[in-house]
């Protein structure tokens, strides 16, 4: 694991217990909620149904204590998440375990799939085949963005799709704090500032991240409300994207409007 991987863990292991419990962070997880269940038909995967018995598998990359898994689970049968942080993961299972949910049904386990050497415990067939991957709100915490999006091409059915949710550039926040900073050099950012990489994504950016790693049909939503963060430093607005691609060879057999 890379220093910055590690910097990323110990923080979310920090943050764990108390994540998703202020009203802000709340309101966050149902922005992204209602902008992934809206657009179900736009994203492009063939959901499960109650008359179809067919296994919708979901890889909830960077899972957290499970935002993206609430969102999608009613529309799949097996959730598989993955965290760099032993606590998120606590946290998760704990939460699926609460709902109702089977270990078969969703489980989360410590690991790394942006490593240079991809742990032994990620490489069975558990790990494979997803029929979407989804990384919720973790994407600008990746060091190699580019390396992200291969690794989960690796991952996905070969009509498979993935989803990225994340933020447009908010540079003039990050701007704003470089100064509290230089201001006040011992100033605590206890927000996980330190963690960040990227200081969010234009659209054709991502695009080509996208198209680079083999996907096409590459849509992209922006949501009309603002995410609104109230953090130490202060309250902050950010504005939440949806982008998605499939690899090229299933264009031939499933097409999407994007």
């Amino acid at each position: 694991m890379s220093s910055f991987s590690e910097a990323n863990r110990k923080a979310f292991n920090d943050l764990s217990e108390a994540y998703n419990s202020k009203p802000w962070q709340r309101k966050l997880s149902s922005q992204v909620a209602d902008a992934l269940q809206d657009r179900k038909n736009w994203i492009g995967v063939q959901w499960a149904t109650t008359d179809d018995k067919r296994d919708v598998r979901l890889l909830d990359y960077a899972c957290g204590t499970g935002a993206i898994t609430k969102a999608l689970g009613p529309y799949v049968t097996t959730i598989q998440g993955i965290d760099i942080s032993e606590k998120m993961v606590e946290e998760y299972n704990k939460a699926a375990l609460s709902s109702g949910l089977q270990h078969d049904q969703a489980n989360a386990v410590v690991g790394d799939l942006f490593a240079e050497k991809i742990p032994e415990h990620l490489t069975g067939p558990r790990f494979q085949n997803f029929d979407i991957a989804v990384i919720g709100l973790g994407f600008h915490h990746f060091e190699d963005p580019a390396l992200a999006v291969n690794r989960l091409v690796e991952r996905l059915k070969p009509n498979g799709v993935i989803v990225i949710v994340d933020f447009l550039p908010f540079d003039q926040e990050r701007k704003r704090e470089a100064e509290l900073r230089a201001q006040n050099p011992r100033a605590d950012f206890p927000e996980m500032s330190h963690t960040i990489k990227h200081n969010g994504f234009e659209r054709d950016g991502m695009e080509k991240l996208f198209t680079d790693a083999g996907l096409e049909d590459f849509g992209w939503n922006v949501l009309d409300e603002q995410a609104v963060m109230e953090l130490p430093k202060g309250t902050v607005h950010r504005t939440i994207f949806v982008a998605k691609g499939k690899p090229t060879d299933a264009l031939g057999t499933f097409k999407t409007v994007g």
